[in-house]
Order: structure tokens, then sequence, then C-alpha cells
């Protein structure tokens, strides 16, 4: 149950704060399970490599269906939190989608 002062903050949110959270909790999610899955099989250090980012990390579309917003959305509010260095993504591979992991998500489990 949330308190009155989380209410508050949440009616004071912008939409795209609003956006921003959720996409930050369902990526925080998605992390958490994808590593659970694999993780005796990778090993997560400072530089993670895309190979290791594509098994643990969910793709763009995974993200978008959770939050109910479109790929496109999805996408712009994800680069944005890699800009601030919240999020990692994969390199760009035609063909090939991109993974995004939330730092730090791995310290969760």
């Amino acid at each position: 149950m949330t308190n009155n002062n989380e209410v508050a903050q949440r009616q004071k949110m912008t939409k795209g704060g609003v956006i921003t959270q959720e996409i930050l909790d369902a990526l925080a999610e998605q992390c958490a399970m994808k590593y659970a899955e694999v993780k005796d099989q990778v090993s997560i250090s400072d530089n993670i490599s895309d190979e290791t980012l594509r098994k643990i990390g969910p793709t763009t579309n995974d993200i978008a269906a959770l939050c109910v917003i479109n790929v496109y959305q999805a996408r712009y509010y994800l680069l944005k939190l890699m800009e601030e260095g919240l999020v990692l993504k994969t390199g760009v591979k035609k063909g090939y989608p991109l993974h995004w992991w939330l730092i730090g998500a791995e310290k969760t489990q």
C-alpha cells in the first residue's frame, strides 16, 4: 500500500517521468529474471560483452510490451537512461535487436 507522500509525488511527476520510472521498474524486473536464468553460465564484469548482454538483457520489445508503449518510445527513454549512465545497451548489429542492462541489476539477486 502506498502512502500519501508517494501518491503526491506521482501526481507531481510529468508523463515522461512516469514512463521513465515504469521503464526502470520493468528493466530491473527483466534483468533480474534473465540474469537468474543464466548466472552460472556468464560472468558480469565492468566491461560486459555484447554476447553476454544478449543473454542477460531484455530487448526493447520486451520493455515496450511490459510498459504498454510502442518500441520507439521505449527506445527513446532507454537511450536517455543510457546517456544518464543508468543503462547499458548492446552494440548496433544489423538484424539483431538491442538488449539493455540496468547497471547494478546483478546486485539485487
